[in-house]
């Protein structure tokens, strides 16, 4: 074997184990990112909530007084045992009628009414409707014709706009990326989209990722290989 020859296959060799390194480096980051991101979150919503209840409790009530470093999640605890008893409140008899008291106290308040007034009916709406909500995923041209985009329906167009649009029309809301939560709600009518055979846990992973992903799927198979979705119109 000549010098000349040694020297490459010595490189090719260096070379492979560079990228060997790269690629374990970068398949780290893919699992340490959520793992983080997700602690992260929910570290700082414990020290959110405690920030806010913490000073709320009576001192002889709050752990911090009778330890020498604070107790995390006092605040989550709190919060939850609250929001349980006010609904053991508002389902008897005396504690509905001092809801409704206390509603219609508010109602009587500028720009508070409108507020809660409001507040009050998406929810409401949203726990009635929640079988129903999100529960398919579409496509649909979006925001012109031959540009597609992934849409969640939420329910059958209601209210004013259906008094000016032919029957047929749903709500779908169209998610943006990366931040699903975002984005808008467009009318249109069922009979133009096109109803994927995917899951709305699908649907939001593949808008957050910018389409690389679908399915817990892609996350378990070898790269290379990918997910052809089924598309079936209604």
């Amino acid at each position: 074997m000549t010098k000349s020859s040694s020297n490459t296959g010595h490189k090719k060799h260096k070379h492979s184990f560079i990228v060997s390194i790269r690629n374990s480096f970068f398949a780290g980051v893919i699992v340490a990112l959520p793992i983080a991101v997700t602690v992260w979150l929910i570290f700082k919503l414990v020290d959110f909530t405690d920030k806010m209840v913490k000073p709320l409790l009576p001192h002889q009530l709050n752990p911090d007084t009778y330890f020498s470093f604070s107790v995390p999640g006092i605040g989550i605890i709190v919060t939850v045992v609250a929001i349980w008893m006010l609904g053991v409140v508002a389902t008897n008899f005396f504690g509905s009628r001092l809801l409704k008291f206390g509603e219609d106290v508010l109602s009587r308040v500028p720009f508070v009414s409108t507020i809660y007034g409001t507040m009050k009916q998406i929810v409401v709406t949203m726990a009635s409707q929640k079988d129903q909500a999100f529960k398919e995923v579409c496509l649909l041209e979006y925001p012109r014709k031959d540009l597609w985009a992934i849409g969640f329906i939420t329910t059958d167009l209601k209210g004013a706009p259906q008094k000016h649009l032919k029957d047929g029309y749903i709500c779908v809301f169209v998610a943006t990326t990366p931040n699903p939560t975002s984005g808008v709600l467009v009318f249109v009518k069922r009979t133009d989209v096109k109803i994927l055979d995917m899951t709305p846990e699908e649907g939001a992973k593949m808008i957050i990722s910018g389409g690389m992903v679908t399915s817990n799927e892609d996350l378990e198979k070898p790269a290379g290989k990918k997910k052809t979705n089924r598309i079936s119109s209604k």
